[in-house]
């Protein structure tokens, strides 16, 4: 529920501030995102930051191991029929936005099957028990049924399963039982986390995207809140239309084909390419919004073009010095 309550609050200070500081939300939006993106990404981070521990060496804590799953009861999920000694299995419609394309999953029915299990590694064996195991962060295995009659929603079935001999990572706490031994149990502070590798790895790699390019985020927005805010407004610069329809539509296109040509070279040209057009369309994304905002406001074109080069430069640099730490993490 205090989610639901800060999120409320978070949508009244937004709704308050366009209305009558509509400059400010250039300002306030980065942060909140900022916020939004640390609290969803909290645990995996935490996950990823936690080194490993072999049972033998448990000690009362929060810890991480990898092993395999062992359990003596199967089951079997309800659509896909897999055994497995644990599931989450969700139906849902899906209703498509006629506008944008995009899609929305409502009435969802979910239905779960957990046991506590036993995991395994090359040192012991450890019980993992909780009321119920979150699956989030495992693999899915989906079916999406396509509707052919008019204003009837699609279904899609998604499962995740435990399977017995499966190897996993599990974070928890440990704590001792009554064998003098250790199980890995939920606390109100440590809640149980199952991954595994694949996803660990790419949870790393957008770490490490975000610290090599966060420097250049805070210089985009500093920069752009400068000018939209602070900076003395030229208001001898008319609006060029032409210049605005291109940043809105033709730089987008030159980024897309700009980056379909740096794909057939190589060497020098191919990085150029790539670079200039991966920063063209991200730019393109990045903008999009924040000219909306200051064309509606009236705000003065001098104040747009500096907002606007300010964003270009900023993703030029970062992805420009970066770009062979990028295109590592990517292979």
């Amino acid at each position: 529920m205090k989610i639901i309550y800060w999120a409320i609050f978070g949508i009244s200070v937004l709704l308050f501030v366009a209305l009558f500081f509509s400059h400010l939300i250039i300002a306030i939006v980065p942060i909140l995102v900022g916020v939004f993106v640390w609290f969803v990404s909290k645990t995996s981070i935490k996950l990823i930051k936690t080194n490993f521990t072999s049972i033998n060496k448990l000690s009362e804590g929060l810890v991480k191991i990898r092993g395999t799953i062992s359990a003596t009861e199967t089951f079997f999920t309800p659509y896909f029929k897999q055994e497995c000694i644990g599931y989450h299995y969700k139906k849902a419609n899906i209703t498509y936005d006629s506008e944008s394309g995009s899609e929305y999953e409502r009435d969802a029915r979910i239905e779960e099957q957990f046991q506590d299990f036993y995991l395994a590694d090359t040192t012991g064996k450890v019980k993992v028990t909780a009321l119920r195991f979150n699956l989030t962060f495992l693999p899915a295995k989906t079916d999406t049924i396509h509707s052919i009659k008019y204003a009837v929603d699609d279904i899609r079935h998604t499962e995740r399963t435990l399977k017995n001999g499966d190897t996993i990572s599990v974070m928890g706490y440990a704590q001792k039982n009554s064998d003098d031994g250790f199980d890995i149990v939920e606390k109100p502070n440590n809640p149980l986390v199952i991954s595994n590798s694949e996803f660990e790895n790419a949870s790393r790699k957008s770490l490490k995207t975000f610290k090599y390019l966060m420097p250049y985020i805070l210089i985009m927005y500093f920069s752009v809140n400068y000018f939209v805010l602070l900076s003395p407004v030229n208001k001898n610069w008319p609006q060029n239309d032409a210049l605005v329809v291109f940043a809105f539509f033709g730089v987008p296109i030159l980024g897309i084909v700009l980056g379909i040509i740096g794909k057939n070279q190589f060497g020098f040209l191919k990085v150029f390419f790539s670079i200039l057009g991966g920063t063209l369309f991200l730019v393109s994304l990045l903008t999009f919004p924040i000219l909306c905002l200051l064309l509606m406001t009236k705000t003065a074109f001098y104040t747009i073009v500096c907002v606007w080069l300010s964003v270009f430069i900023s993703v030029l640099m970062g992805i420009g010095v970066n770009y062979k730490k990028l295109e590592d993490l990517n292979e």
